[in-house]
């Protein structure tokens, strides 16, 4: 009769125990949830500040695969002044070529075209990835868009647990799409914001450019040869792509330079050489209260220093020049050496090239004169003029 009592009261307990064995599993998956909203907020904050498109998909890659278990993320944007979707990146990198097929595969479905006019993520059941090994798994595709236009997708592969707390991911997943949306939308925005300050500080470089017919599209060339040094000195993409702003800025000062001292065909008085000597302080003076360009100013403020000290405006020596000054000075010189100016005629590239070699230490940093000439040897440098 107890064994019997006994039975009757485990069968009682069971939904209890089950009950409380999935209260207790809904507490770890809340309380695992709120970490990762945790993580997510402070993640956001990172990112949202980033300009950089390429660093914006790399570690938002690499976050999102930190705080939810998916198989596969991919990024395709749209290429410039198109409709295609190109694929950008994939993480792990070893599924690009599926996640592909994949997309291919939901194109003919309809499903990723419904997703893009819509506007409305969309997760269902994968076609390719996962067919080999016959599990089963889900798909997300959802839209990426800036203000004016869709910009991008994201395609991420995860495994779809229809248990109710475990649906949380596909919730996160959502968060995250619009997190990262968001984040693309600022660089993008911000992009937009750098090409049209770009074109102005071009405009205002032509109009300094046009006073003295002797520099027109000097700016340009020294841009063009500063890149090819620092291709021969490996410097990176970020640090190459600011060079077309020192290129252009570096003379900005110029503006605060009378017409009669910037276009004099004979030699200087002291004083004229003085005022040009301020250009580099008028032009780091403009610049100074715009943020972004605040790594440029090296540039404008160092391009005429010498290597042994006897430069301006303020006599720097060696390596107390700021590498970007030092670059700068190798390209402005040969620039300005194969120019005819009122007062002499140009050199030949040839000559100007041995000038350069001749004041390696002396003028001009020697290991950036030696990755000029080695960008002159393998014909990155060419000299033309309209």
């Amino acid at each position: 009769m107890e064994n019997k009592q006994t039975q009757i009261d485990q069968i009682e307990l069971e939904p209890m125990i089950k009950k409380l064995h999935f209260l207790e599993e809904s507490n770890r998956a809340l309380i695992s949830i709120q970490d990762k909203l945790d993580r997510l907020s402070r993640f956001q904050s990172e990112v949202l500040l980033s300009h950089d498109v390429h660093h914006i998909l790399e570690t938002w890659l690499v976050r999102l695969r930190q705080l939810v278990k998916i198989e596969v993320c991919s990024v395709f944007l749209v290429e410039e002044k198109g409709i295609e979707f190109i694929h950008k990146i994939s993480k792990p990198e070893k599924f690009s070529a599926v996640i592909q097929k994949e997309v291919e595969a939901q194109i003919s479905l309809g499903n990723f075209g419904r997703v893009i006019s819509n506007g409305i993520p969309l997760s269902v059941q994968t076609e390719v990835f996962g067919k080999e090994s016959g599990r089963l798994l889900s798909v997300m595709i959802a839209p990426l868009s800036n203000l004016k236009r869709t910009i991008g997708a994201v395609v991420i592969v995860f495994e779809e647990d229809k248990d109710f707390i475990r649906q949380q991911t596909s919730k996160l997943l959502h968060i995250l799409v619009d997190f990262f949306s968001l984040s693309l939308e600022n660089a993008y925005l911000f992009d937009d914001l750098k090409s049209a300050y770009f074109y102005t500080i071009k405009a205002i470089t032509n109009s300094i450019e046009a006073r003295d017919p002797y520099t027109k599209g000097h700016s340009e060339r020294v841009a063009r040869f500063s890149k090819a040094i620092a291709e021969e000195l490996h410097w990176d993409k970020n640090e190459i792509e600011l060079i077309d702003w020192g290129g252009m800025l570096h003379d900005v000062g110029k503006i605060g330079i009378p017409d009669f001292i910037l276009n004099k065909p004979g030699k200087l008085t002291d004083n004229e050489y003085n005022h040009i000597k301020a250009h580099p302080l008028i032009g780091a003076q403009i610049v100074k209260d715009i943020s972004f360009l605040k790594s440029v100013t090296p540039y404008i403020l160092d391009h005429h220093e010498r290597f042994d000290g006897k430069g301006y405006p303020r006599g720097l020596v060696g390596e107390n020049i700021s590498i970007k000054g030092r670059l700068l000075a190798v390209a402005d010189s040969f620039d300005a050496m194969t120019s005819n100016r009122p007062y002499r005629k140009a050199l030949k590239p040839e000559d100007a090239l041995k000038e350069i070699a001749r004041n390696r230490g002396t003028q001009f940093d020697a290991e950036i004169a030696w990755a000029f000439e080695r960008a002159w040897i393998s014909g990155k440098v060419i000299c033309i003029r309209f």
